[in-house]
């Protein structure tokens, strides 16, 4: 029991979103045979900046659209200055520019005195954006949830219905060393639309208790922050030390990978940039944090004016998102453009 709910809550982390970025020396020949210098002269938007200032609020991403056809191929063009400490990081008021043979290279102006806190590094998208989801966000195999601490009610007049600050009694907590907890309730069933399969159970956050008084069968609690009223019922899940905190960067899956946008926790039909959905696949299909992905606009079939046959129209691209936190079977990802409204329910593929 105590080993299923640490396992859930090794989700509940905190990523890091400095945008660390890979040596590319290595890269001297691309998959079609080009040289290193010929596919990062491809790589390059027509009409891109030789050089560009990065400035307080600039993303990795933004940075570079600027530059690139396709952004994520960025750690491609990138060059290292080895004269500088941290040379894989982007700080603001650093010079890019593009060398003569196509790459893009970082100069400080003042490198022996322009000293830069880590955290000052830009990062990879807006983090407020997912922070939440990265704290909050739960996906959990059938019947895991169940099997959480349960609430039972208000220790004041058995109140039903309960808010910050408010004291309430729980049963079923099989860790009772925690010093804070999770709440939850039950979302929704996510299933894959072609084969049926369960794919997991959406648990929402409702907010976080703290322990007050363990017991060895009713523990009591305060609840010290609250996104959604705590009812009997709802579930609790100790948070536990957090593991590591990985980087990770944007680029594409290497090897094709497909699957379905499932669900937006906003309760929304249709998304668009800087929205974030629920979608199939996950490490079993080998998606990884980081992977940028094509949305696949779905618009079913059509009827030929001429032979009045049925015909399937073709999936047309209606943007891309990146994937910020993976389950077994399910991953959340963030959109990072829309050409136009991505549906619920409309196919992802690799770039």
């Amino acid at each position: 029991m105590q080993n299923s709910q640490s396992k859930l809550f090794k989700k509940f982390v905190s990523i890091c979103f400095v945008a660390l970025l890979p040596l590319c020396g290595a890269i001297a020949q691309s998959e079609t045979g080009q040289s290193a210098t010929d596919q990062s002269a491809t790589d390059l938007k027509q009409g891109h900046p030789d050089r560009y200032v990065v400035q307080e609020g600039d993303t990795l991403w933004d940075i570079a659209n600027k530059f690139l056809n396709d952004p994520w191929r960025w750690p491609l063009i990138w060059r290292e200055n080895s004269t500088i400490k941290n040379p894989h990081l982007i700080f603001p008021g650093d010079l890019l520019v593009v060398t003569s043979d196509h790459m893009i290279k970082a100069v400080r102006l003042e490198p022996k005195i322009h000293v830069q806190k880590l955290e000052r590094a830009i990062t990879t998208i807006p983090p407020h954006i997912i922070q939440p989801f990265l704290t909050s966000a739960l996906i959990v195999e059938p019947g895991e949830l169940e099997e959480a601490g349960h609430v039972l009610s208000g220790v004041e007049d058995n109140e039903l219905v309960l808010g910050k600050y408010m004291k309430f009694y729980a049963r079923g907590l099989s860790d009772t060393t925690a010093k804070e907890y999770r709440l939850f309730r039950i979302g929704k069933s996510l299933s894959d639309p072609e084969s049926g399969e369960l794919l997991g159970i959406e648990g929402i956050h409702l907010g976080d208790a703290r322990m007050m008084k363990p017991g060895e069968d009713v523990s009591k609690l305060q609840i010290f922050s609250a996104n959604q009223e705590v009812r009997p019922t709802d579930r609790l899940l100790p948070i536990h030390d957090e593991a590591p905190l990985p980087y990770y960067q944007p680029h594409s899956p290497n090897k094709p990978i497909g699957g379905w946008i499932l669900l937006a926790p906003q309760g929304v039909d249709e998304v668009g940039k800087y929205d974030v959905v629920i979608i199939s696949g996950g490490s079993r299909e080998g998606l990884e944090e980081g992977h940028v992905l094509k949305a696949m606009l779905h618009r079913g079939t059509r009827k030929d004016p001429v032979t009045g046959e049925e015909y399937d129209v073709p999936e047309e691209v209606s943007g891309l998102m990146m994937v910020f936190q993976v389950f077994d079977k399910l991953s959340y990802a963030l959109i990072l453009e829309s050409t136009r409204a991505i549906a619920i329910g409309d196919r992802y593929a690799s770039p």
